[in-house]
């Protein structure tokens, strides 16, 4: 939640592309109380929320846990259709991502090792990532920051590319409309957060335009109200 009381900000993602044009007339299916004020389409995606990871190991630590990776084949293809038990075992991971291969092997009727084969096959081709989602704020950086830019098409991708390598950024991505380039930012303190908007946004070229706004969470459960006096 950023930007005002009530304000949201969510990713969708769409069976098709058919829904993505009515979306801001229409607003969010099964949300009748819920008004768009604005809506981007994802063109290009630099960093994902899946692939960030907040600086806080050791260069032997980080190159010791991504050797233990599944690691993509070379040459992906752009897009793979997916075989029915594709999508039982991506189904299955999404219902319980804590599953094991011989829950996993059970649930589908397969062996563990045929199992462990499909899963393998699905991350090398990238047709499915596993994220764990961790709290930036228990990892001491507890300020997060929507960044919006309006940057010259021109340097679209050099802003882009020189952001997804920040470790201050966990989401970067180009977008459509004014705003074409959004980036998700978590630091240890406000002070972080102008010396980001300074040191490093002030440093890359072709930056039109910004506005920065602070992420603020609400625990599930949690009532915000106000007293009249």
């Amino acid at each position: 939640m950023c930007g005002g009381a009530g304000h949201l900000w969510c990713e969708l993602l769409m069976e098709s592309r058919s829904l993505l044009r009515p979306l801001p007339v229409k607003g969010v299916p099964g949300l009748p109380d819920m008004e768009v004020l604005s809506a981007h389409i994802t063109l290009r995606p630099f960093r994902t929320r899946a692939e960030w990871h907040a600086p806080v190991l050791t260069e032997e630590e980080e190159k010791r846990l991504r050797a233990s990776l599944v690691q993509p084949l070379p040459g992906l293809a752009d897009h793979y259709d997916l075989t029915p038990t594709d999508a039982r075992v991506a189904d299955a991971l999404m219902r319980n991502a804590r599953i094991s291969l011989t829950e996993l092997a059970g649930e589908l009727g397969f062996s563990t090792a045929t199992a462990g084969r499909r899963l393998t096959s699905l991350l090398e081709r990238r047709v499915l990532r596993l994220r764990t989602v961790v709290e930036p704020a228990l990892l001491g950086r507890p300020v997060e920051a929507r960044v919006q830019l309006t940057v010259h098409p021109a340097g679209i991708e050099t802003v882009g590319t020189a952001l997804s390598a920040c470790p201050d950024v966990r989401f970067c991505a180009a977008v459509t409309g004014r705003r074409n380039l959004l980036a998700d930012v978590c630091v240890e303190h406000e002070a972080a957060l102008y010396g980001f908007v300074v040191d490093t946004l002030g440093a890359l070229p072709h930056i039109l335009d910004s506005d920065v706004e602070i992420i603020s969470h609400f625990p599930m459960g949690t009532s915000v109200t106000h007293d009249t006096p």
